[in-house]
């Protein structure tokens, strides 16, 4: 594989946020809705004075943290811990943990940025570039998307690198109610890949959190049933939500079935909610590990940390309302409402990056293409929808 693009390589990525990301606990990790008094047991079945604070989770693990720790979040919990009992669980307390902070900062300019980030061959650069600004914006903007490819595009691979260099982009296809719930980060973008597959209550519970957040509401209203490792209320504030699918062809028959258009009880509402795009190509990129994986992990750390630095500076910068834009088009898609506030997103880093008139035009109007391509899409399953629909009634 190409040298600039070693950085990107999974296993690279992989130890980089091993190291950076691994111990951290962040405020979407408490799982308490409020301040508890806890009398935990220790190892020898002795009970504690009661000691105040809050229980978060994250990965295996239950944590309780002191209000004093609380405050601090996030932190970075490492070595200096101990060990409590509560209901047959062990919970680890953290005792002297490290406040965690990577503060906004300009690194790169805008062209410099993105080209940088994932510079691998493909089939169709015009729309891997865009599909790049796409991942880039929904993760520190707030952007509800519908993602069509075919499977070896990399969407997914776009966005899975996003969540190791900033650890606020999971990409996860949900496996319970809370398995979704407690992927709200609140500040970054939460990627639902292939979910059609998923259980009922699965899908209920995505809709309800994509109409409620997708309808401009800053705070999450959970409807599920509180359990032990759920809350009742989630912060997101500057939250994204994506949603990744192949293009309909590589579901066959069951597309009018399963598709995203498809799969909710109030589809309407989802399709005023999220724009859609559906994106073409492959990615030619051919990797490979004859390299030394740990060295480039740790060679280019300091970019590493240079990147989620300016992730947060565009985010910042956008809600400031800091940058003020170079170029208008007319549309000729004449999106209204919740649609056209999620393009204005995606074009405002799009503004940045291109360096005239003509070359925002290219890149704007090959964005509406792939809009429409999404819509001719759906429109020609459509027919094939309705024999589905009076099959299933009959």
């Amino acid at each position: 594989m190409n040298e600039e693009g070693r950085k990107f390589h999974n296993e690279v990525l992989n130890l980089y946020r091993e190291e950076m990301y691994s111990s951290l606990i962040y405020e979407h990790n408490v799982v308490s809705d409020t301040l508890k008094e806890i009398e935990f047991e220790d190892s020898l079945g002795s009970k504690s004075s009661p000691i105040r604070g809050f229980f978060a989770k994250k990965d295996r693990h239950k944590y309780f943290l002191t209000e004093k720790i609380f405050k601090l979040l996030p932190i970075r919990v490492k070595d200096k811990n101990e060990e409590l009992i509560h209901q047959e669980n062990v919970i680890i307390k953290p005792l002297n943990p490290t406040p965690f902070k990577i503060t906004p900062e300009k690194k790169f300019e805008a062209r410099e940025f993105i080209d940088g980030f994932l510079p691998f061959e493909h089939s169709n650069p015009m729309h891997f570039l865009l599909m790049k600004m796409v991942s880039l914006v929904s993760c520190f903007g707030r952007t509800y998307i519908c993602i069509a490819s075919e499977p070896n595009f990399a969407k997914t691979s776009a966005f899975d690198v996003l969540d190791s260099l900033t650890d606020r982009s999971p990409v996860f296809k949900p496996r319970s109610v809370p398995g979704v719930l407690n992927h709200i980060n609140g500040t970054g973008n939460i990627v639902f890949d292939e979910v059609h597959d998923c259980k009922k209550e699965i899908k209920e519970i995505m809709e309800e959190f994509a109409l409620q957040i997708g309808g401009g509401k800053s705070t999450y209203i959970n409807g599920a049933l509180k359990s032990a490792k759920t809350k009742m209320k989630y912060s997101c504030t500057l939250q994204s939500i994506t949603f990744l699918y192949n293009s309909t062809h590589n579901y066959g028959h069951k597309a009018p079935k399963i598709y995203f258009d498809f799969i909710f009880s109030n589809n309407k509402a989802i399709d005023n909610r999220f724009l859609k795009i559906k994106f073409d190509g492959e990615l030619t990129e051919k990797f490979d590990r004859n390299f030394n994986l740990k060295k480039e992990a740790v060679d280019n750390k300091g970019y590493y940390v240079k990147f989620a630095k300016q992730m947060l500076y565009y985010q910042e910068l956008k809600q400031s309302n800091g940058y003020e834009r170079r170029y208008n088009t007319t549309s000729e898609l004449k999106l209204r409402g919740r649609r056209k506030n999620i393009l204005d997103e995606i074009t405002w880093l799009m503004d940045m990056y291109a360096k005239d008139q003509e070359e925002y035009d290219t890149l704007y109007y090959e964005l509406e293409k792939c809009i429409l391509s999404y819509r001719e899409m759906i429109n020609a399953i459509d027919g094939e929808r309705l024999e589905v629909i009076e099959e299933s009634v009959e």
